[in-house]
């Protein structure tokens, strides 16, 4: 079996799963909120357990004009 050589491993591009067009869809939920940077009225949002399980876990936002990201702790 032939070995990769260090030059073959760094001159390889990296392969698009998806196509321009279709890696600029989201399909996370959107919520009307004001962003503390832009001042824009709407952002998506996910909650993700950033603590221990006993807590309760982080809602982040994300302004869909300027991609500001923030939370929201519970």
């Amino acid at each position: 079996m032939r070995q990769i050589t260090e030059e073959e491993l760094t001159s390889v591009n990296p392969i698009k799963v998806v196509g321009d067009k279709e890696a600029k869809l989201n399909s996370l939920p959107t919520t009307k909120i004001e962003c503390p940077k832009c001042g824009n009225n709407e952002a998506m949002w996910w909650f993700l357990q950033t603590r221990s399980g006993d807590e309760p876990p982080t809602q982040f936002y994300r302004c869909v004009k300027c991609n500001h990201t923030w939370r929201s702790y519970s």
